[in-house]
């Protein structure tokens, strides 16, 4: 079952959190380890079979996303970003006192970031569209990466001292 897209599996964690559901009871309801429940959520299906993620969508109330023939997540070319706010290759800026982050392509194509090991996103978060580049989903709008900042905290001062912190990450790769 190594072919789920990423999106479908934050609907299967967003829909357990909805019911109050924890990882350890629903992996109890479909008879797995609470440990292929976090692997699901986090992107990695492949400890699960095609019949127990069923058991799980039709327990969330989630439909089934139709398989991709070959596995393909998104169009051939589509270099995926990486989700993970904190990670350097997402450049943070402020907009309007909103913090948005304006993710880099990875330095090497594959499944995860070549940063921060994450695991890279080739869909919307929100709508499941494919992504082109830049820090909004052209078909929906909705911000392709997660502000984590603490409530409070000021976007332009924390996104400028961010940019300082990766401008010197990265002179020292060089």
């Amino acid at each position: 079952m190594a072919h789920l897209s990423i999106t479908f599996c934050r609907q299967l964690a967003r829909a357990r959190r909805e019911k109050g559901m924890t990882q350890s009871a629903l992996a109890q309801a479909v008879a797995c380890k609470q440990s292929a429940i976090s692997m699901l959520e986090s992107g990695q299906p492949e400890k699960l079979s095609q019949e127990t993620v069923g058991k799980i969508a039709a327990l969330l109330g989630v439909p089934l996303e139709p398989v991709p023939a070959g596995g393909a997540e998104a169009p051939a070319g589509s270099a995926g970003y990486c989700p993970n706010a904190a990670c350097f290759s997402n450049i943070p800026y402020a907009v309007a006192d909103a913090l948005l982050f304006w993710p880099r392509p990875p330095a090497a194509a594959g499944r995860h970031c070549a940063y921060c090991g994450e695991l890279l996103e080739r869909q919307c978060p929100h709508c499941g569209a494919a992504v082109a580049g830049g820090a909004c989903c052209p078909a929906c709008g909705g911000a392709l990466i997660t502000n984590t900042l603490p409530p409070g905290t000021d976007p332009a001062a924390w996104a400028a001292q961010r940019r300082r912190e990766i401008a010197e990450w990265r002179s020292l790769l060089s």
